[in-house]
């Protein structure tokens, strides 16, 4: 099947033509293997870019002007790069806690900061999926539309919308005097 074939399908609402783009998932998987991902990493990033495709073909925002193997393969590069920087912050912020709970163990024996223990008390009293969301969101720096696909909301705004009430719950639930007490 050609790409303009593929794309034609596609707009009849044939969507079992998706089926021939797993043609070029090898080219996509040797990008993610040659740059520390896994075989399930590569299938993850291609039908990523997969979706991307068709939502921009059926929005009328892709034209084909090259290959669609080209276009896959440039979409999942940039998926996978922004993949491995979330990674790397996800490290950097790992590596930072054990530094910080390190330095905090040689001098307070054992027992964190009092405000970061009434930090970490308000964000267990929110329960989930709120801690969750704000771990996700402020913590390991997730893009709002990652965070609405891995607690399932309907798009990025409504998974901004739920942080802010999360925000606004766990500032209920905090007293800046105590705030300013521990400091």
């Amino acid at each position: 099947m050609t790409d303009q074939e593929i794309i034609n399908q596609l707009k009849k609402g044939n969507e079992s033509c998706l089926k021939h783009l797993y043609q070029h998932l090898n080219m996509v998987k040797s990008l993610v293997l040659k740059n520390s991902g896994t075989e399930d990493d590569a299938l993850d990033i291609f039908q990523e870019a997969i979706i991307v495709f068709y939502k921009n073909v059926m929005s009328g925002d892709y034209e084909l002007r090259g290959k669609i193997s080209s276009y896959l393969y440039e979409v999942s590069r940039r998926l996978w790069l922004n993949q491995l920087n979330r990674r790397k912050k996800y490290e950097r912020h790992n590596d930072s806690i054990f530094f910080l709970d390190r330095a905090e163990d040689e001098n307070k024996e054992h027992n964190p900061t009092a405000l970061q223990g009434y930090i970490r008390n308000a964000l267990e009293k929110l329960g989930d999926p709120c801690k969750s969301l704000l771990e996700a969101a402020i913590f390991l720096s997730m893009r709002m539309e990652d965070i609405a696909k891995k607690f399932n909301y309907s798009g990025a705004r409504s998974a901004s919308q739920q942080k802010l009430r999360c925000l606004k719950k766990l500032r209920d639930n905090i007293s800046y005097d105590d705030i300013i007490a521990l400091g």
